[in-house]
């Protein structure tokens, strides 16, 4: 008998709002496909972990939350997304409301997918199943 067994996928978390990012820790692990590695308020946060712990697994696709409020402004966000695409990370943005200019922008910018945060479990699980299987090895 032949067992198929698949890497998991490793996923990045940034997500301001604390509630929000707890959520989706909680959802995203209820996948046996998925292994949260980290889930930070920022980037920022991320980078400093990194500096201190660099052996740390790198993530295959990272989830980079928008915060409704705007205070961050859109072009250090496309930075940010640039950034993941050089270092080999897909990016998957989840929007608070659909904003058509920032969405072309960022998915520019080299992000996959640019989805509302209201999207279901299932829904984001096959997503991000679907860009890490299109990622180049």
């Amino acid at each position: 008998m032949f067992y198929w067994t698949m890497n998991r996928i490793r996923l990045l978390i940034i997500e301001e709002h604390v509630a929000v990012r707890n959520a989706l820790c909680v959802r995203l692990q209820s996948s046996s496909n998925l292994e949260v590695i980290a889930a930070h308020e920022s980037i920022a946060d991320w980078k400093a972990q990194q500096r201190l712990s660099p052996a740390g697994a790198s993530a295959d696709v990272v989830l980079l939350g928008l915060k409704s409020h705007r205070q961050r402004p859109l072009n250090a966000i496309i930075k940010e997304v640039k950034e993941f695409k050089q270092s080999g990370t897909a990016v998957i943005v989840l929007a608070s409301f659909a904003d058509d200019i920032e969405r072309e922008l960022i998915l520019e910018a080299g992000a996959q997918r640019y989805l509302l945060k209201d999207i279901n479990s299932i829904q984001l699980i096959a997503e991000i199943e679907t860009l890490a299987a299109a990622q180049p090895n």
